[in-house]
């Protein structure tokens, strides 16, 4: 028999995917296989899963999984977590199960195989801020292209902006890091500051690691609110800024959705303490969770949720930005600022966006027809000439 190099790569790459997620689950990581397309039923437990079961162990012990367990026709105990691990498993190995009787030959492309999510065309590096936090950095290719610094939403890993960060890369050369606390090693992290200042501080630490004196600041989500607090702190670093579907609180509950308000809510009581903070997280191991989560994405923006002290990290540092009043402080933002939002956002409030647009000087309010958090993420093409034009435009004003 061949090596079934299709299904042993589209499941090494599926693992990939998901490392984030499945590294950090409690153990064993329970998973089940299914039946095919819109069939939802597990499959049974027959001779032939064995060496399947075998690989899939096998890829899932290269991204720290310790232990995993097989519920043979039993989908309904998995958490939602697990349910969508086992959902996106079975697809990528369209719904057979019977490639992998060829164990030497599927070792050896998982010997070969990368599972970091290394890239040659993106430099990873680990920056210790001055506070003594590790931070995961990355950083494009061609450094001599006008820079830019990409906030990322608090707490999401940066596979979720890897098509904007490549977007960008083609004319600029972008740098960005992973939020304190919640990758890599960083076990007193009650000793962390957590503060808006703390993470505001991590971007100027970003640009000092690259040694670059100013460059253009994009923020996406929560990052929007990091950015504007760090061009009003250090005016001189930010040759620019843009802002999209940014979350901001702006003293107004009427300029926030339901899903802000309901998110502000969770952020603040998780902070309260840890058993608080597995009390909510309990929430999101119901396989429910699934239904509200965009498919495309959910292998990121379920990352902070995973398991209760994740959560409490991810609550306390969105806590602090939830509370930063940004009202206050536009008008020390004297730089071009581009403001884009979405008419179809329910996640983040139109008129935020408006209002603060109306407060910087020369702003400019860009509106994306049919625009989402979703659209934004999955439609990075069709965006990135908006931040294209924006970003040469104010290269060009500097320069005259």
């Amino acid at each position: 028999m061949s090596l079934p190099t299709d299904a042993a790569t589209r499941l090494c790459e599926t693992v990939r995917m998901l490392r984030h997620l499945a590294a950090n689950l409690p153990a064993p990581v329970r998973l089940c296989f299914f039946a095919g397309g819109d069939d939802s039923t597990p499959v049974a437990a027959a001779p032939a899963l064995i060496a399947t079961e075998h690989a899939v162990t096998r890829a899932l012990a290269h991204v720290g999984v310790s232990a995993v367990q097989y519920l043979h026709g039993a989908s309904a105990q998995l958490s939602s977590f697990e349910l969508f691990i086992s959902k996106k498993i079975s697809q990528a190995l369209d719904f057979r199960y019977d490639a992998f009787d060829a164990s030497e030959r599927f070792e050896a492309v998982l010997a070969s195989f990368d599972f970091s999510g290394a890239v040659p065309q993106i430099e990873t590096s680990r920056l210790i801020t001055r506070d003594g936090v590790p931070l995961a950095v990355y950083a494009s290719n061609h450094r001599q292209r006008p820079p830019i610094v990409l906030a990322l939403p608090c707490g999401m890993p940066f596979d979720l902006c890897r098509d904007w960060f490549d977007a960008l890369s083609e004319r600029y050369f972008v740098v960005t890091w992973e939020t304190r606390g919640l990758f890599g090693d960083c076990e007193a992290f009650d000793q962390v500051g957590v503060d808006t200042h703390d993470q505001v501080a991590d971007l100027f630490a970003v640009m000092d690691h690259f040694e670059l004196h100013s460059a253009h600041l994009m923020g996406i989500c929560g990052g929007a609110a990091i950015v504007l607090c760090a061009a009003a702190v250090h005016g001189e670093r930010a040759q620019s800024l843009s802002l999209w579907h940014g979350d901001y609180n702006l003293g107004d509950e009427s300029l926030r959705t339901p899903h802000q308000q309901n998110f502000e809510w969770l952020m603040e009581t998780a902070t309260q303490d840890r058993a608080e903070a597995q009390d909510l997280q309990a929430m999101f191991v119901d396989q429910k969770t699934l239904a509200t989560t965009p498919e495309p994405i959910a292998h990121t923006v379920l990352f902070p949720y995973v398991n209760p002290e994740l959560f409490y990290r991810y609550a306390r540092l969105n806590d602090a930005l939830n509370k930063t009043e940004l009202l206050p402080i536009l008008p020390q933002i004297t730089v071009p600022t581009l403001v884009v939002a979405g008419d179809s956002d329910s996640t983040t409030h139109i008129g935020g966006s408006r209002l603060i647009a109306q407060s910087i000087e020369g702003a400019t309010l860009h509106i994306e027809k049919d625009g989402s958090h979703l659209a934004f993420f999955e439609r990075a093409a069709e965006s990135k000439r908006t931040a294209f034009e924006f970003i040469d435009a104010t290269l060009e004003l500097a320069e005259v």
